[in-house]
């Protein structure tokens, strides 16, 4: 390949990039893309600013293709949804979940959604793979929670090409208009036939059909735990590995048989093609799913070359294929897998490249590369690395690679026929797989568990990059061992925790309901945990949990659960299965927790330089419900900041000339409802910010205008972590308060709009003007005092 194509290809994969990746606040300077776009027309070098505007062209065109097919936010009626189930759908708790590729809905006549996400809170009807349906759906933009965490909820849908989530209104009057057929039904019918013919006691059955065709329903907590604490989760996820491997042994096959049968034509012409046709088989088998499709696309490239007796070299290759990837489907650049497996190939590619070694130490120096050089992305990704992977690699990997891939593809094959023998050989395989599980569990057992990475700032991250090179470079001792160094500073660095004295707050978004963290120099507090929903899942599943776990939070302080409310306390189980807990105070008592102390005026307590107090109940004893909250007045000397829990206007009256100071932020009472925060609250409090802890549209209209109308009038700006996320606050000693959200400007383009209005058909809400459409002119006088 000549060097100026490939020079064009990367200013082309850049541009791509950067129009995916760069953060919505950014956006318009992307609009000089156009002014380069003539560039093209140069020659040489001069080129590739062209190309680089090309391929931000190309990326932004994609994306508001995307965005056009979403649902329009403001659409709350039930609608009749047309489509066929492309995906095997999930049951548990009575739930069922699955993807629906729609061929019509009721009032969309252009720019349907790609796949609709559909959750169907029933046991019956049961949706089956490759049926046709018509369904009555409440259908939603895709939005997730925003909050400081490791999974975009938003990011992974737009990946997915999920455009629009929905659940079903009315389970009855769901109707079945064909059964299933295509791809997806046969995949499902295979999966149940591997689930008779390979059932064992343990998992192995499941890894199995995971491995066949991608069916991974059936894995469990612990099964998941087991695969990435030893770091072989990749060999479960079928990708390039299992695709080159197939490709291989087709490859192998066709030259054997072109020798045995004399077939006409090349050898090399013949096992290409059977090479390629099973590495397409197999994709096929496991749904086309996105990492099939990119090896699939680095595999044609290669076959081709060689069929045209073209010698490209390997990071010409990868060029090549990451480019096409990304020009047909820009979004993949927001999945996991895309960075993690380029990324592999790129490590195994500079490892190799001028070196020759012998098999046993070749596969030792790739494992170990791949293991730290991919440590960055799996702390990024999954906030975990697991140092043990490269023992269990370097024995299983040539397992799966030389048995269990080799001879489970054929058997599946073969069993359709022939269930007897192919049966034998899979419940064989299960059996193995359970034994591998096992013993994965005995390495847990004894604590060769994964560890945990913590966030590290940019420079940290420069310096593993530095240290990566270095490493892998042919160089000199003395820079292989400042390589080393650097490399060590990324897996112990970690974040600051607060001075002395101060102390963070961050308010997380869980939809309608409270949490938050309090975090001083070397302690934790937890006030309030999300709420539970329908099925057994809860919000601190989604959002505290793993927000602790990223931070490294093993041990809470004390929680705090102002009242025994669902949307304050249902997080309370799952936290206490994740976390250590030292004390529970609640304003009312918890099944979950016999020993919890009720709060009460007049306790304090002091950690770290920062005192707590509450301020309420007076009598725990003789409140209940939204009157038993707990009210904390943290005070610092940075500020102070007041929890309020879901108290009413009479109970702020009585706590009001308790509060001696003014605070810097007020938790709105009961998520701005029209019974809370009054003006002797307001007054007395004079905070400069107040949160909002309300779902995004919720069913209860809060925040109320009235509420809104009283932060507005006394210039009080509000945080609606409905509508903007998570919030950050930080109180230090000697500057002044910070205070930072966990989307806006650093959104990206198929995130949902923050801008977006929580209730677009109600003119009577007025928004206070930093955050929300200017009032009226009738109403920039509001009255103060209720």
């Amino acid at each position: 390949m000549p060097r100026s194509v490939g020079d064009g290809l990367g200013a082309l994969l850049a541009g791509l990039i950067l129009a995916v990746m760069l953060p919505v606040g950014m956006a318009p300077a992307l609009a000089i893309a156009i002014v380069l776009l003539p560039c093209l027309a140069l020659p040489g070098r001069g080129q590739l600013p062209g190309w680089l505007a090309l391929g931000v062209l190309v990326a932004l065109l994609s994306q508001a293709a995307a965005l056009e097919r979403r649902p329009a936010v403001d659409r709350a009626e039930t609608v009749n949804a047309v489509g066929r189930v492309v995906s095997l759908p999930q049951a548990s708790d009575g739930r069922q979940r699955f993807l629906l590729r729609p061929e019509s809905v009721a009032g969309v006549f252009r720019g349907l959604p790609r796949r609709i996400r559909i959750s169907l809170y029933a046991d019956e009807p049961a949706i089956g793979a490759g049926e046709r349906w018509e369904l009555p759906l409440r259908l939603r933009r895709p939005r997730g929670f925003m909050n400081p965490v490791r999974f975009d909820y938003e990011q992974w849908l737009a990946s997915e090409h999920i455009d629009a989530t929905a659940y079903v209104t009315e389970p009855d009057q769901a109707r079945r208009l064909a059964s299933g057929r295509g791809l997806v039904a046969w995949r499902a019918w295979m999966a149940a036939h591997l689930s008779e013919l390979a059932a064992t006691p343990g998992p192995g059955g499941a890894l199995l059909r995971g491995l066949v065709v991608g069916d991974r329903r059936g894995f469990s907590e612990t099964t998941w735990h087991v695969l990435q604490a030893t770091g072989t989760s990749h060999l479960m996820a079928i990708s390039g590995l299992h695709i080159g491997l197939v490709a291989g042994f087709g490859y192998w096959l066709g030259r054997w048989l072109w020798a045995l049968a004399r077939l006409p034509g090349e050898r090399r012409l013949t096992a290409s093609l059977i090479g390629v046709g099973a590495a397409l088989t197999y994709a096929a088998m496991a749904g086309f799913a996105l990492p099939t499709q990119r090896a699939l696309m680095m595999l044609a490239v290669l076959a081709l070359a060689a069929l045209l007796g073209r010698r490209v070299g390997a990071g010409r290759l990868l060029l090549i294929a990451a480019t096409g990837v990304v020009l047909m489907d820009p979004s993949a650049l927001l999945g996991a897998g895309f960075w993690l497996s380029f990324v592999a190939v790129a490590v195994i590619i500079l490892v190799v490249r001028g070196r020759r070694t012998g098999a046993v130490s070749g596969l030792w120096r790739i494992q170990l590369a791949l293991l730290i050089g991919l440590a960055p992305l799996s702390g990024l990704f999954f906030g975990s690395w697991s140092p043990a992977g490269l023992l269990v690699n370097l024995l299983v990997l040539p397992l799966f690679s030389l048995l269990i891939v080799p001879l489970a593809l054929p058997a599946a094959v073969i069993s359709i026929g022939l269930p007897g023998p192919g049966g034998a050989v899979l419940h064989g395989l299960a059996r193995l797989l359970d034994a591998l599980v096992g013993a994965g569990e005995w390495l847990l057992d004894a604590g060769l568990g994964p560890w945990s990475l913590n966030p590290v700032d940019p420079l940290t991250g420069l310096g593993l990059a530095t240290g990566l090179a270095l490493w892998m470079v042919p160089a000199g001792r003395a820079l292989r061992l400042l390589g080393v160094c650097l490399i060590g500073g990324f897996f112990l660095a970690g974040p600051e925790p607060p001075a002395p004295g101060a102390v963070t707050v961050t308010w997380l978004e869980v939809g309608q309901g409270n949490a938050a963290v309090i975090h001083t120099r070397r302690h934790t507090l937890v006030v309030d945990t999300g709420p539970a929903w329908s099925g057994g899942s809860n919000a601190a599943a989604f959002s505290l949990i793993p927000y602790l776990e990223q931070r490294g939070i093993e041990r809470i302080d004390r929680l705090i659960v102002t009242h025994a409310d669902r949307d304050h306390r249902g997080g309370v189980p799952a936290l206490r299965q994740a976390v250590r807990i030292d004390r529970v105070d609640a304003g009312e008592p918890l099944a979950e927790f016999a020993e919890v102390r009720r709060c009460r005026h007049g306790q304090s307590w002091q950690r770290d330089g920062v005192r707590f107090e509450y301020l309420w109940p007076d009598a725990p004893g003789d409140a209940s419900g939204n009157a038993a909250s707990c009210v904390l007045h943290m005070r610092s000397a940075g500020g102070d900041v007041l929890f309020t829990g879901d108290i009413d206007q009479a109970i702020e009256r009585r706590i009001a000339p308790r509060i001696d100071a003014p605070v810097v932020a007020l938790e709105a009472p009961h998520h701005g409802s029209r019974t809370g925060s009054s003006a002797a609250l307001l007054e007395r409090a004079s905070p400069r910010l107040a949160v909002l802890a309300a779902g995004y549209r919720n069913a209860y209209g809060m925040p109320h205008p009235a509420v809104i109308r009283r932060l507005r009038c006394r210039g009080i700006p509000l945080h609606d972590t409905g509508r903007h996320g998570a919030l950050t606050l930080e109180l230090h000693p000697q500057r002044a308060p910070r205070w930072r959200a966990a989307r806006g400007p650093g959104g990206r383009l198929l995130h949902d709009s923050p801008r977006r209005r929580r209730f677009p058909d109600d003119p009577s809400i007025h928004y206070h003007p930093l955050s929300y459409p200017l009032l009226p002119m009738e109403s920039r006088q509001p009255t103060c005092g209720n």
